[in-house]
């Protein structure tokens, strides 16, 4: 084995690992979160604006790692980084769809966060079981823009990261 193919290796396994410690204590945050310590109308409206900045900062994330991706050689690292972003994404409209549910009664059948990341899950993967649902204005408005964002900007990542990979000889 080459000595630059080695380390190559291990800068990909440095950066899936990276991205798995993000998965990770993306969802430790997720669980440990005071949500239900603050009065209704206004920490919604903190959350909600908070899930609008979070969003911003993701995509510009994207729009960086798209842009390191051009300089990258690894499929993987790319993946990895990817995914660390769609977990984070994922996180962020759980916490929304949770707060939503918790101080406005906007969802119909979230009791917990497990509850809110399956639905948020389900919105990505565009499956919707129907078991849980937006009820409230509100409501239907982050999901719509949960699926905006999905498609814009988690579905147009993917495809240039795929598409910005080597290229064989031609």
């Amino acid at each position: 084995m080459a000595v630059g193919e080695a380390r190559s290796r291990a800068s990909t396994g440095r950066r899936v690992a990276a991205a798995l410690a993000t998965l990770a204590a993306v969802l430790v945050v997720y669980y440990c979160l005071p949500l239900r310590h603050a009065p209704g109308g206004f920490a919604l409206g903190l959350r909600i604006f908070g899930l609008v900045a979070g969003l911003a900062l993701l995509g510009w994330l994207f729009v960086r790692q798209v842009a390191a991706g051009r300089r990258e050689t690894s499929a993987r690292s790319r993946s990895a980084w990817l995914f660390a972003g769609i977990c984070v994404t994922v996180v962020l409209f759980a916490t929304t769809y949770y707060s939503l549910a918790y101080y406005g009664q906007e969802m119909a059948g979230i009791r917990t966060r497990t509850d809110a990341l399956y639905f948020t899950v389900t919105v990505l993967t565009t499956v919707g079981f129907g078991d849980i649902r937006a009820v409230g204005q509100t409501a239907r408005v982050v999901v719509t823009l949960q699926m905006g964002f999905d498609v814009l900007f988690v579905a147009t990542a993917g495809s240039v990261l795929r598409a910005t990979g080597p290229r064989s000889p031609a």
